[in-house]
């Protein structure tokens, strides 16, 4: 994320890169016991990390990365597949070089391709890497690579080191070179910066960060342990060690005044953006009419908005609109003109024509939750990424609006940006930190109901409808925007392929891609076979059609994270299944309920003649979990497994059934 400074006159020096021990037009050696080093040694670890830098130079606008790891066992050989993320327009990945040294010494150099390609991190994040596959590995070969990430556009970056691996790294060193040259750097509210400053945050007793003679700043670190990812754990680079920088003046001992002052100045920064514009009057009161309520106009205003060309989403499968684009209009009336602007923008367009037709309305600016979490205790504006709105409604209430996210309802907010902190306007001009709503499961619904036939062999045909709103729809619209209708087909039966048991899936129809405030549907022609279990004389049904491929959630006993859901959600599922003449139901298991006050899970199953009625309710109310409330949350979904693995007995009809 940018840190929003600029210079007031051109670098007027040549800053020279201090030795640092490695020239990186150059190797390090290779030692004896690097070559030897075995799995039993690194504690039967798969690969380990034998040396880790990163230098970052403010001066010349690069930073430099090597690795180089020791692959110790078969298993570790996929750490040969090397992805290097990149975010955003402004930075570019030059000059990747690696190479493989086989166990006696011998060096195969990498010369292939290196690959753009799109990754999906936790929480189905999306980033652009730059990806590559070393030649010639096995248990026992050191790998290593090198890489120059650029930015050209006179821009600072302070560095932010996230000090943890998911490999032990037994040496790292990392290096800022913050701004040396003679210009001086002006701060967001216009004073000047005297320097740079750090946080860091987890670091173990005794490490410290330390400002060489060369007025580099460094850190060395040995043994350094590896960050064990669990399922559903907060965003990773909110969890491992790190060293926050920032560039700052006065106030950056004081945050609570830092926060005022730059969100003084960012309001400001709004308001010009958004000015008193006769055209966007003149949009605000096409778009409304003056006998509709404040909360109608509002609404028709932000249909308005939404259907603008938005190029933080851009309508291709390729690696564009994975990122904010940076701000190009210069004005509210400009994007009102072109008929487009990036999320940002299209949100103070919005805020714009609402102003116009005299009801109160506010921008935040917070930090989205996806990638790490806001601390206000940090004086660095860099943690605030992405802009919302609040109206202030007649009847007193504030509504957080999310206007510049394409497909977003009325009334609710993208995930990332609910449950966050931010600084937001105030009336009367000011500014204060304030926190979005958090979500709530009944906003995102997914309905599945299911019109199936059993088969005397245990299969089942038929069709079965999907249906979401909330958060679930918003993503599924998002991602079928960057792609065609053969592309979006496939998504959405891969998605109920995951689900079913072997099951052949074809989409029949689906509705509700354009509108917002619509559900979004789907209907499937499915066929599974062997999903019932023959035995003899009897059939066993399980009682539950979408979760059997669904693994375990929470088997270990011990948690070392919060568990972090991204929002929470709602489920129903309805299940009809008509039986063959043949067969009628023996046995039939109990009403199962379970409810806690994080969630609740209820299962009913009935028979009516020849049909099943399968009915099943799931919530989780909550997203964040701390490690002391672990074993409850296991419990819970170890009941909801235990509830969805019973089976339906059939046995053979009776004579006076078929004849019935």
């Amino acid at each position: 994320m940018r840190v929003s400074f600029h210079r007031k006159l051109l670098l007027s020096v040549v800053f020279f890169l201090p030795s640092l021990g490695f020239g990186f037009d150059d190797w390090q050696p290779i030692t004896p016991e690097d070559l030897k080093l075995t799995s039993e040694q690194a504690g039967h670890a798969d690969a380990i990390i034998l040396y880790h830098q990163q230098i970052s130079d403010d001066n010349k606008g690069h930073l430099l990365e090597y690795k180089r790891i020791k692959i110790l066992t078969e298993n570790g050989k996929r750490y040969a597949d090397v992805e290097i993320p990149y975010y955003g327009s402004d930075f570019q990945i030059v000059d990747v070089k690696a190479r493989t040294i086989s166990p006696d010494g011998t060096i195969t150099p990498f010369s292939q391709k290196v690959y753009d390609k799109v990754a999906v991190k936790a929480h189905g994040l999306k980033v652009k890497v730059k990806s590559f596959t070393l030649p010639d590995v096995h248990a026992g070969s050191i790998i290593e690579w090198r890489y120059t990430r650029i930015w050209e556009n006179k821009a600072l970056y302070a560095a932010r080191w996230i000090l943890q691996e998911d490999l032990l790294q037994r040496h790292a060193k990392f290096v800022f070179l913050p701004y040396r040259g003679s210009a001086e750097i002006e701060t967001k509210r216009g004073d000047l910066a005297n320097g740079v400053y750090w946080t860091p945050i987890g670091l173990p007793k005794g490490v410290e960060v330390k400002e060489a003679p060369d007025s580099s700043i460094q850190l060395e670190m040995r043994d350094i342990p590896a960050y064990e990812q669990e399922e559903f754990s907060p965003p990773p680079d909110s969890m491992k060690m790190r060293v926050q920088f920032y560039y700052g003046g006065r106030s950056m001992g004081k945050p609570v005044e830092f926060w005022k002052e730059e969100g003084k100045y960012w309001s400001k920064e709004v308001d010009k953006f958004i000015g008193h514009s006769s055209a966007i009057a003149e949009a605000a009161g096409t778009a409304t009419t003056p006998s509709d309520s404040p909360e109608q106009k509002v609404r028709k205003i932000y249909d308005f908005v939404q259907k603008l060309k938005n190029s933080s989403y851009q309508e291709q499968s390729g690696l564009e609109g994975l990122t904010e684009t940076s701000t190009s209009a210069s004005s509210a009336e400009q994007v009102l003109k072109q008929k487009a602007g990036s999320r940002d923008e299209i949100a103070r367009l919005f805020v714009a024509m609402v102003r116009a037709v005299n009801i109160p309305v506010y921008m935040m600016r917070v930090g989205t939750r996806d990638e790490t979490f806001f601390q206000p205790n940090i004086p660095d504006w860099r943690q605030l990424n992405s802009e919302i709105v609040i109206v202030h409604i007649a009847d007193g209430k504030d509504v957080f609006l999310d206007p510049g996210t394409r497909y977003c309802p009325f009334g609710m907010l993208e995930w990332t940006r609910t449950a966050v902190q931010g600084v937001r306007q105030t009336q009367g001009g000011g500014t204060e930190l304030a926190k979005t709503p958090e979500p709530d499961y009944s906003q995102t619904v997914t309905q599945r109901i299911a019109q199936l036939k059993l088969q005397e062999d245990g299969s089942l045909t038929g069709q079965i409808l999907f249906s979401w709103k909330g958060q679930e729809a918003l993503s599924r619209r998002i991602d079928a925007s960057r792609t065609d209708e053969a592309g979006r087909t496939k998504a959405l039966e891969d998605d109920l392929k995951a689900l079913l048991p072997s099951a052949t899936v074809k989409l029949a129809s689906s509705k509700g891609w354009d509108n917002a405030e619509d559900r979004l549907q789907a209907v499937f022609n499915v066929d599974i076979p062997s999903f019932a279990t023959v035995t003899g004389k009897r059939m066993l049904l399980p009682c539950a059609l979408f979760g059997q491929r669904e693994k375990q959630l929470f088997i270990h006993e011990q948690r070392k994270n919060p568990v972090y859901f991204p929002y929470p959600y709602r489920t129903f599922d309805s299940v009809q299944v008509t039986l063959p003449a043949s067969l009628q139901v023996e046995s039939l298991p109990k009403a199962q309920s379970v409810n806690v006050d994080f969630g609740v899970y209820t299962a009913e199953r009935t028979v009516k003649g020849k049909a099943l009625d399968l009915h099943r309710d799931f919530a989780i109310g909550g997203f964040a979990f701390l490690v002391n409330h672990y074993p409850g949350l296991k419990s819970f979904y170890e009941k909801i497994k235990s509830g969805d693995e019973e089976q339906i007995v059939l046995q053979a009809a009776v004579a006076s059934d078929k004849n019935k």
